[in-house]
């Protein structure tokens, strides 16, 4: 538990270094990420992933690929959940934000970042070596917590996997869309996904926050070797005179000496699932020119916590509040599925059947609104 033994900078009395004690998910791969390997339930279903990636190697390895969307995956890889449902399982810990209403935006903005961050392992935890169904263009979800927030969510797109939804919470209503660009690396045993979605938090005080940059996601060991999730590149959050930074790496050797300082030697320093938050104070002048000034910074790990100095706003073993279905849903809604329903009754022969005959109907749907346009 790297992220445990983290030592703050001597302060200027010359106190002695303290440390703080947390805990790690329990599926962290030792050198860092998401271990979607970790359970003994996933063997069969890697070698299942890893013949339908051997049908297509050829062509990924020759630039000839069109998009991973494009491929049905049999139910055998999939979970009995849609891709709505893993938009909402990446707002899990949305109950931060009802602390925020009343809070300074310094105070706001530290409890977003954790909001942000806190989602990302969300995913990874359920589905592990699966995946959702494939999208349905015009489905639905609608889905409430024990506090009474509530998710309403839409599928608009199919390839690239394109959905919208809205989140209302008791202090606060978060709307934005979610795009995820999915790419096979040629060696075939690694993907990536861009994320390109927007995202807007309101909180009942009237402030106002944007999110305007996402991180990237990988995932390697498709066909051989554990399979890891991991994120890297930046999250940027804008708000009223306030801006966070929000850095993940796992691989990039300019974080390293940044991070050696903080933990006790080079070797715990070597386990990238790092965050790094950089607050700033933003002004700007008369004639719109904008200056930033860094005021707060923060460290830690999407798969362990978020410390700012010795404040801890966030740490992995928090309970989560979970979604459930409320009891009245709309005729689109993902739940009704007859694949999604078939799945959870265990008739996995008649769920592949009608999930073939979903995926048909999705296309000529997609097919007629072309043609329409």
């Amino acid at each position: 538990m790297w992220f445990g033994f983290k030592k703050q900078n001597d302060n200027q009395n010359g106190q002695q270094a303290q440390q703080f004690p947390t805990h790690r998910h329990k599926a962290a791969h030792q050198q860092g990420g998401l271990n979607l390997s970790f359970g003994d339930e996933n063997s069969e279903t890697q070698k299942v992933a890893a013949s339908m990636f051997k049908q297509v190697s050829g062509k990924i390895m020759t630039g000839n690929f069109g998009s991973l969307m494009q491929i049905s995956k049999p139910v055998a890889m999939s979970l009995d959940m849609s891709f709505l449902h893993g938009v909402a399982l990446g707002h899990t810990f949305s109950n931060l934000l009802e602390r925020c209403s009343q809070l300074s935006p310094l105070e706001q903005i530290k409890y977003i970042s954790a909001y942000q961050i806190s989602g990302l392992h969300c995913n990874g935890e359920v589905t592990k070596m699966k995946s959702p169904l494939d999208p349905l263009v015009g489905e639905t979800l609608q889905l409430v917590k024990e506090d009474g927030t509530q998710f309403f969510a839409e599928q608009t797109s199919f390839d690239p996997p394109i959905s919208y939804y809205y989140i209302l919470g008791n202090n606060y209503k978060i709307y934005g869309d979610d795009r995820l660009d999915i790419q096979v690396h040629k060696t075939v045993n690694s993907l990536t996904g861009l994320q390109t979605g927007r995202q807007t938090i309101v909180f009942n005080n009237g402030a106002v926050y944007k999110c305007t940059q996402r991180p990237t996601m990988e995932i390697t060991g498709l066909m051989m070797g554990d399979r890891i999730l991991n994120w890297q590149g930046k999250m940027i959050v804008e708000g009223p005179g306030v801006k966070a930074v929000i850095t993940f790496n796992y691989n990039a050797e300019g974080m390293m000496s940044k991070i050696t300082s903080f933990f006790k030697s080079q070797e715990q320093a070597k386990i990238f699932d790092i965050v790094e938050v950089d607050i700033f104070e933003v002004k700007t002048d008369g004639n719109g020119n904008k200056t930033e000034t860094l005021i707060q910074q923060g460290i830690g790990s999407w798969l362990e916590g978020l410390l700012f100095g010795e404040e801890n706003v966030w740490q992995i073993d928090e309970e989560k509040k979970k979604w459930i279905s409320p009891q009245e849903i709309l005729e689109s809604d993902t739940t009704r599925r007859c694949d999604l329903i078939l799945m959870r009754n265990q008739k996995m022969e008649d769920a592949q059947k009608a999930k073939l005959q979903l995926e048909e109907q999705n296309f000529r749907d997609i097919d007629n609104r072309r043609k329409k346009q």
